[in-house]
């Protein structure tokens, strides 16, 4: 054999060696692709996700009930109330305000009631009678949801919570004032106190103006005689449409106390329930620029919750997080059951802080407002779910 043909086999071989190699390769990428897609199926397919719940008792206040339920969610675990607000859809606000992530993290469950009426635009009707009284409505539908998740996944009656945005944020306070006895916490965001209102043009007028029933203006007009000596008729309470209030502001101004002292606003947080207590900690967040609800409504909620804990409002202790102001009262045994928190310049809407460190979460949308602070674990860590993240 001449010294070209010993060459050029040489060479071939090198090809068949370096083919097979190659080949080879080529198989064991694709092997390990095909287990890589097998696994990410099958975590995908075991993943929780939002699931609808078609019974869960009487529903009189024709609401809708999700749930989340974690991986792995251990016996005795936190359940969290989660409501949307208005024209919002339960498991997107879930998820957009980071309720999702603290759940997969913290293992705690939650249950996600909608409302979808069309003539109430879909907000829950915190502002209806009907609906915010104890074993009645929409309240009543929410607290059966809660023993259906006590029921079906053990849940701690112990660490039961209710959060809110907006409407939900009214609803909030709605179930923290009738269940008292049911929720160990609360948080209310751009919401509004329990009692403001009790009827749609009331609920306007307190979202904005923060005044819960009547023109203050016009209820000094008592005062006046006629010359049959007969008062003019009452007009202290005459409920006003938005549109009077906005355009004439002088006739309703905001106040501290919108005209109600703390211990009226704490009294209709006592009647709801004639519960002696002790009554779930509340958190309490609202944008400084909101023009939708008033952050006057903050102050009443504040107002409210310190009376119903016996807790001097100016006794609060004043800090700040992720640069934001945040007030803390404690109780005569040193424990803190109110904070608020004011988000500087931020307007109606949710403050989130997307990313994945402990102390963020969330995805902006409208009305889910990145504010590089997420409202979501820093009220988790208040009801004592989370541990601090050293993020102050």
């Amino acid at each position: 054999m001449g010294k070209r043909n010993i060459l050029s086999n040489l060479l071939d071989g090198a090809r068949i060696l370096n083919g097979s190699a190659l080949v080879m390769r080529s198989a064991g990428w694709a092997l390990s692709l095909c287990l890589a897609l097998h696994l990410t199926a099958s975590a995908a397919a075991s993943a929780a996700s939002v699931a609808q719940v078609a019974d869960f008792g009487s529903n009189p206040g024709n609401l809708s009930m999700f749930k989340y339920v974690p991986d792995g969610l251990p016996p005795s675990a936190p359940l969290v109330v989660v409501m949307h607000g208005c024209a919002q859809r339960a498991a997107a606000f879930a998820q957009e305000s980071g309720w999702t992530k603290i759940a997969d993290e913290l293992k705690v469950a939650l249950v996600l009631p909608e409302t979808d009426k069309p003539l109430a635009n879909g907000c829950f009707t915190w502002y209806n009678p009907g609906d915010v009284s104890r074993d009645h409505g929409e309240a009543l539908s929410i607290k059966n949801m809660v023993d259906k998740m006590k029921a079906d996944h053990g849940i701690d009656a112990k660490r039961i919570f209710a959060t809110g945005l907006s409407a939900g944020g009214a609803m909030t306070s709605v179930m923290l004032a009738t269940y008292p006895d049911v929720f160990a916490g609360g948080a209310i965001v751009a919401g509004l106190p329990y009692g403001c209102a009790t009827s749609l043009p009331e609920a306007f007028q307190c979202m904005s103006t923060g005044h819960p029933s009547a023109l203050p203006a016009l209820g000094k007009m008592q005062k006046v005689t006629l010359q049959s000596a007969e008062a003019l008729p009452d007009l202290s309470q005459l409920p006003v449409p938005k549109g009077v209030c906005l355009l004439l502001p002088l006739l309703c101004p905001p106040t501290d106390g919108q005209g109600i002292s703390a211990s009226q606003w704490g009294d209709f947080v006592r009647k709801a329930a004639n519960f002696p207590g002790p009554f779930p900690k509340v958190s309490i967040w609202h944008g400084s620029a909101d023009t939708t609800v008033s952050p006057v409504n903050a102050t009443s909620e504040m107002l409210q919750w310190t009376n119903v804990h016996g807790i001097d409002p100016a006794s609060a202790a004043h800090d700040t997080v992720k640069g934001f102001p945040h007030q803390l009262f404690k109780n005569a045994a040193g424990d803190a059951v109110v904070e608020t928190y004011s988000i500087t310049a931020m307007s109606h809407g949710d403050p989130v802080d997307p990313g994945s460190a402990a102390d963020q979460c969330g995805a902006a949308d409208q009305y889910i407002i990145d504010e590089h602070i997420c409202s979501s674990y820093f009220i988790a860590k208040f009801w004592g779910l989370a541990a601090p993240a050293g993020a102050k």
